[in-house]
């Protein structure tokens, strides 16, 4: 494939890689509107934001699978197809049942797209290049949830909540125009199989139980479910480790020492610091701390995500260069420092200490995320891009979801709902200490995963 094409390839993939973060953030916005006028309580809209994440978290393995075996191509226009009818149909959705199963729609859609876009981007560009394309990538990903938020509140107060959906028209024709004209119709590299549909049923059955599991925590029904999701995982794997046609081949994964504790430290990276966010928000906005407005307290929040944007794709660059670990290691080390930063934040900490704090976390978070996904892209064949790519954003979902059950609860231990400053602080504090010693086995994780670049373990 010559230059021209691969950058129209890359332009193809970096809208999906937009779309799904923008959606996420832009719609999140957009939810008091929609329940004002479709009659929706918090419980309802707490299922327009659950419906699109869990069909995305249990579906992005088994379509990275069948990706991996019936060609990549088809998976991600097909994706983005139908990622366009879900916005159609939640745009015109007459109800709430039908904007939640719109979302889900979308949740499924996004899926069969984002699950091969860290593989579409590994097959088309060489190990000498990959670092620096899934940086961009990365950047664009940032991007899509920095500006969500604001264009999602432009058009809600211009043109309703349901422009906000009807905003991805364009950048889906664009992608997935772009890869009918120019993805290779084969993607697959000799990779053959079946689908173990049982195994994927049982799969995606222990997602949904820790997910919602979960989303219920501190509660005993919350509890329960991810006890059942944890004894269902366990069946899971010893049932798939013995099938002809795994779903997640366990011998061919459980040797490749530097794709395990890639993936580790992938999780524990967003276990430990995707509170952050929100945690600082709250920070901001309580009233007898800062006590900033929302539009001041989202400009603050805003030196995170622009700071990873900024910097994704000079590290993805080094670590094309140089040894992938020590780069990742690097930015999960200058992540912990900010979580230790804000585990001991007083309450009159001037507001620029918490700018500073944010931008440290957000060099981290680009130096980490960029080089952590070259080197488990460089860790197995070409022929199982897929079903690594699938892993690798998983972990990513399950970190995310694990790490706001874990403020859940301590909020609910330190009864931090009412509005007693000392008790908000200590849940604060607490929970960013929590993270930090998280971060400190990320840390240790991602340093012993291996020595050499990315691409040296590529023939795995």
């Amino acid at each position: 494939m010559n230059k021209r094409d691969k950058r129209l390839v890359f332009v193809a993939v970096s809208c999906a890689s937009f779309l799904a973060p923008y959606t996420g953030s832009a719609i999140n916005v957009t939810l008091p509107t929609i329940g004002a006028e479709l009659g929706m309580n918090h419980a309802m809209l707490q299922y327009v934001v659950s419906a699109y994440v869990t069909m995305n978290a249990i579906l992005l393995v088994p379509f990275g699978r069948l990706a991996d075996i019936y060609g990549r191509r088809v998976f991600f226009q097909v994706g983005m197809v139908i990622f366009l009818a879900a916005h159609l149909v939640c745009a015109f959705a007459p109800n709430s049942w039908v904007l939640i199963a719109g979302r889900g729609m979308g949740g499924i859609a996004a899926s069969m797209f984002f699950s091969n876009v860290i593989a579409i981007l590994s097959s088309v560009f060489d190990d000498s290049e990959r670092g620096k394309v899934l940086g961009i990538n990365a950047s664009i990903v940032y991007v899509g949830l920095t500006v969500g938020p604001f264009i999602g509140g432009l058009l809600t107060s211009w043109w309703g909540w349901r422009s906000v959906f009807l905003s991805v028209v364009p950048l889906v024709v664009i992608g997935s125009t772009l890869a009918w004209w120019k993805l290779p119709r084969d993607f697959r590299r000799g990779n053959s199989g079946t689908v173990n549909l049982s195994g994927s049923a049982h799969y995606m059955a222990m997602l949904v139980l820790f997910i919602l599991g979960l989303s219920a925590m501190p509660g005993m029904n919350g509890a329960l479910a991810v006890g059942a999701s944890v004894v269902l995982g366990i069946l899971f794997f010893r049932k798939d480790a013995r099938s002809a046609s795994p779903l997640i081949d366990v011998f061919r994964f459980r040797g490749n020492r530097v794709f395990l504790f890639s993936n580790l430290a992938n999780f524990i990276q967003y276990l430990s610091a995707f509170a952050t966010i929100f945690l600082v928000s709250l920070f901001l906005q309580n009233d007898q701390i800062k006590n900033l407005s929302p539009h001041a307290a989202g400009i603050i929040l805003l030196a995170q995500p622009l700071i990873q944007a900024l910097f994704s794709p000079l590290a993805g660059a080094l670590s094309d260069r140089f040894e992938a670990r020590w780069i990742a290691s690097g930015g999960m080390a200058v992540t912990a420092a900010g979580l230790l930063s804000f585990s001991l934040l007083p309450p009159t900490a001037p507001v620029y200490l918490i700018v500073m704090i944010l931008v440290c976390q957000g060099i981290g978070f680009a130096f980490f995320t960029s080089p952590n996904n070259n080197i488990v892209m460089g860790s197995v064949s070409s022929n199982i891009y897929g079903i690594a790519s699938g892993i690798l954003v998983t972990g990513r979902v399950l970190g995310m979801s694990l790490s706001m059950a874990t403020t859940a609860v301590v909020f609910n231990v330190f009864n931090s709902q009412r509005d007693r400053p000392d008790a908000f602080l200590n849940s604060f504090h607490t929970l960013f200490a929590i993270f930090f010693l998280l971060s400190l086995l990320g840390i240790a994780c991602s340093a012993a995963r291996g020595k050499g670049k990315a691409r040296s373990a590529a023939g795995n």
